[in-house]
């Protein structure tokens, strides 16, 4: 048994070691290419070496989606390139997986996950980062103003400091201490010419503390976002945002900065009387920060998101997010070999979905390790920011589902276990992160027991699920699989499940007939009924609920 054991071991290793090697010289070949400016063969390369787990091909391929050099840009997948090479400790992903967080590229724009991985690359001796830093604390971005740490960065970016350095930890001021003086009693004074008379015993009267002034500590200014000035969320090239200062009578001394998209907007047109600002826009959806400054310090920031006003000409957007989990901390859970083909399977037919009827396609595909509870929240959180009302989002999951003694539904995510249910993301999780998506959002769940998380005829938990989703603004369209499992016939070489291999089939026009001009969401809920049922000798039967009642309408349009 050991000699089987050792001998597993090695043959790992040794695959691992090819792997490397070959990630390698894939990655020199992109260097090659990239430094001849054939960007285009640079980037298939750096994606091979990217998917074999190079951190630096990662960062590299991350790169070329962000800026658009040889392939499409894509924030979305940019930032996710990004966070794999960050997680394996490249400190020049993390430097831009910071930026990525702090100007909301491709994730939502979230500032502590920014200076963490900034503060992670600058230990890590990137010396853009720790530069970054020091200015951030020698300005008050991101962190509080603080000379004595802006310095510090300064001096580990000159080699002067070898040790990492922590981020202070913020304290409460101390309160002053106060000494009450007592008020000194004055006796009366007498005449000397006169002989000393007798004098009346006085009562003695209480010392009165002398009033004392407590210097308050300075206050910072503080700034809030009342709302853009015609009350409307919605904008074409300008606004006028309202805003409302608190700055302890340093008004006209407070300087208030604007960020659009991250990028500062020009200073002498930034603030007009009555606490107005003059914004102009960019052609697309955006973000609006304001900050103040005065001498006694920096506000908080504080964002508002703007969609920009579609043109009826204007084509709408596709968003999606495709899960994959395989990998259990459980073991009564099943591995489930596919889930992560699953989900890579179906992100790459959507891809093919851009031009009409989209004038965009952007998908976030997460799988395994990558796939944690948190990872959840934050790629509902970036659907919820980027989608407008014309555009659609689809949310797909690939995984194992655990249903409670209660009939309560939880994806099962990377390390998720039964025991400690708490860890993994629930259907009412899912319905928190999913209730503010402005826009048509479908969702396809290949998973078992995901009829928990549909509602059932037994499913109180379901039934109330269901009844929050009514009362979103948009409505869902949602399809499960089967309510007890998602297996294939035996014997079969697909290698997906039932539900997945119908619906990429359907999205790859199996189910389009010859009068057809895209896929509605009323004929793939057809297909998908008729194929699961067939692909699996009638033992499963796929779930479609329409909780709203939305009208069908074309998920895409099929090409000429």
């Amino acid at each position: 048994m050991k000699r089987l054991i050792t001998l597993l071991i090695w043959i790992t290793a040794t695959v691992a070691a090819i792997a490397q090697q070959n990630a390698s010289q894939l990655l020199k070949q992109g260097d090659d290419f990239y430094a001849a400016k054939q960007y285009k063969q640079a980037v298939e390369n750096y994606q091979k070496a990217a998917q074999l787990g190079n951190a630096e091909a990662q960062f590299n391929y991350a790169y070329a989606l962000y800026n658009g050099e040889g392939i499409d840009r894509d924030y979305a997948s940019a930032a996710m390139w990004f966070k794999r090479a960050a997680r394996q400790n490249f400190a020049k992903a993390q430097y831009n997986l910071a930026y990525c967080y702090m100007y909301g590229r491709g994730v939502p724009a979230d500032y502590d996950k920014a200076l963490r991985y900034l503060t992670d690359a600058a230990n890590n001796n990137n010396q853009n980062a720790q530069l970054t830093l020091a200015e951030c604390y020698e300005k008050g971005v991101l962190v509080g103003q603080d000379k004595e740490m802006s310095q510090r960065w300064k001096d580990k970016a000159a080699g002067k400091i070898k040790e990492n350095i922590k981020t202070p930890e913020v304290e409460e001021a101390p309160q002053p201490v106060v000494e009450i003086a007592q008020q000194p009693t004055n006796p009366k004074p007498t005449t000397p010419a006169e002989p000393a008379k007798p004098v009346e015993p006085v009562q003695p009267q209480p010392t009165q503390p002398a009033p004392t002034v407590i210097a308050a500590a300075p206050t910072p200014p503080e700034v809030r976002i009342l709302f853009p000035e015609d009350k409307s969320y919605f904008h074409t090239e300008s606004i006028k945002l309202r805003y409302q200062l608190l700055a302890q009578g340093l008004e006209k001394e407070t300087k208030v900065t604007v960020l659009v998209d991250g990028q500062k907007q020009p200073a002498d047109r930034a603030v007009r009387a009555a606490n107005t600002i003059d914004v102009d826009l960019p052609n697309r959806d955006c973000s609006i920060t304001i900050y103040a400054q005065n001498k006694n310090g920096n506000s908080e920031p504080v964002s508002i998101r703007l969609i920009k006003e579609s043109m009826p000409e204007e084509l709408p957007r596709l968003f999606a997010v495709t899960v994959g989990v395989g990998d259990y901390n459980d073991e009564q859970l099943p591995k489930l070999k596919y889930t992560t083909k699953d989900a890579q399977d179906f992100a790459r037919v959507l891809m093919t979905k851009k031009n009409l009827p989209y004038q965009e396609v952007q998908v976030k595909t997460i799988c395994d390790q990558e796939a944690t509870r948190e990872d959840f929240y934050e790629a509902l959180e970036w659907l919820k920011q980027e989608a407008s009302p014309t555009d659609v989002c689809i949310f797909f999951y690939a995984g194992h589902g655990f249903r409670d003694e209660k009939d309560r539904f939880y994806f099962m995510p990377y390390g998720g276990t039964t025991n400690k249910l708490y860890n993994c993301f629930s259907s009412n999780d899912f319905r928190v992160a999913t209730e503010d998506i402005n826009s048509k959002l479908i969702v396809f769940v290949d998973a078992c027991y995901s009829g928990a998380l549909m509602g059932g005829n037994r499913s109180a938990a379901g039934s109330h699920f269901m009844e929050q989703l009514r009362r979103t603004k948009n409505g869902m369209v949602m399809y499960a699989s089967s309510a007890s499992d998602t297996k294939s016939k035996e014997n079969e070489d697909w290698k997906n499940g039932a539900f997945t291999k119908s619906l990429v089939e359907a999205f790859n026009g199996a189910a389009r007939n010859p009068e057809d001009e895209g896929l509605s969401t009323q004929q793939l809920d057809q297909y998908l009924y008729k194929q699961v049922r067939k692909l699996t000798d009638y033992k499963q039967t796929p779930i479609f609920m329409n909780p709203n009642g939305m009208e069908p309408f074309n998920i895409f349009t099929y090409g000429q």
